[in-house]
């Protein structure tokens, strides 16, 4: 995997922290904290793009905005999510047509 250096400034109670979290868990604190913020970001992300998904559904943001934020497969991807949320929604509906005229 390829990686790139990400420094941050913290506070110094934060660091006896994870001084302490190391030592009890018997970890690098680099490794935890590096696993910690995959996790968040990952959740983050995901959730995110639920709520994009969501008012592009609604139609209350246009595929190419949606490209500009975070790109075309991603795009495509809810198009095509968009697209069977619809013929399953109107099999549905027939469905149910049918059932009501029996």
């Amino acid at each position: 995997m390829e990686t790139e250096q990400f420094n941050i400034r913290m506070p110094k109670d934060l660091v006896q922290d994870l001084d302490i979290i190391s030592k009890l868990l018997k970890v690098n604190k680099s490794e935890w904290v590096k696993t910690k913020l995959a996790e968040e970001v990952h959740e983050e992300k995901n959730k995110l793009l639920m709520e994009l998904s969501t008012l592009y559904a609604n139609g209350m943001i246009s595929k190419e905005k949606i490209e500009k934020m975070v790109g075309k497969d991603i795009a495509d991807e809810m198009e095509f999510i968009k697209k069977k949320a619809i013929e399953s929604a109107k099999k549905g509906i027939e469905i149910g047509r049918k059932f009501r005229k029996k």
